[in-house]
C-alpha cells in the first residue's frame, strides 16, 4: 500500500466561483476540495450518494429542508443521499467534501454560481 499526503490548504484559489480540485480519486470514495470566496453560493441540489462536508477554514451556511447551520473551522456535516441542500461562503472557506465513488465531479461543478 502506497501513502500519499494531500495538502488541502496548499495553493488556494478563491475567485467569482467556488473553485473545485479532485485530491483523490480512491476505490470507494472520491476526495474533493472546494475554495469559496465570501459570498459564493452553491445552488439548492441532491447528491446521488451519502456525501460529508468538513470545513477546514472559514464559515460556511449550509440551508437543508427549511433548516440552516453555520459550520466553522474543524466542523463536519453528514448527509445521506437525496437529502436537497445548499452552501453559501460567509467568508473565505477551504472545504473537503467527501462523494461516494459514483458520484461525479462534473455534477459540483453544475453547481457552481458566481457572485
Amino acid at each position: 500500500m502506497r501513502m500519499t499526503i494531500l495538502s488541502f490548504l496548499s495553493d488556494l484559489s478563491f475567485s467569482s466561483k467556488p473553485q473545485i480540485k479532485v485530491m483523490a480519486d480512491g476505490t470507494t470514495s472520491k476526495e474533493i476540495r472546494i475554495c469559496m470566496d465570501a459570498g459564493n453560493i452553491m445552488k439548492e441540489h441532491k447528491a446521488p450518494g451519502a456525501i460529508s462536508i468538513m470545513l477546514l477554514k472559514g464559515s460556511v451556511r449550509i440551508s437543508s429542508n427549511s433548516e440552516e447551520v453555520t459550520l466553522t473551522e474543524g466542523d463536519m456535516l453528514y448527509f445521506e443521499a437525496n437529502v436537497p441542500h445548499s452552501l453559501e461562503a460567509d467568508e473565505q472557506a477551504v472545504i473537503r467534501l467527501v462523494l461516494s465513488k459514483n458520484d461525479t465531479t462534473q455534477r459540483v461543478q453544475n453547481l457552481l454560481k458566481p457572485l
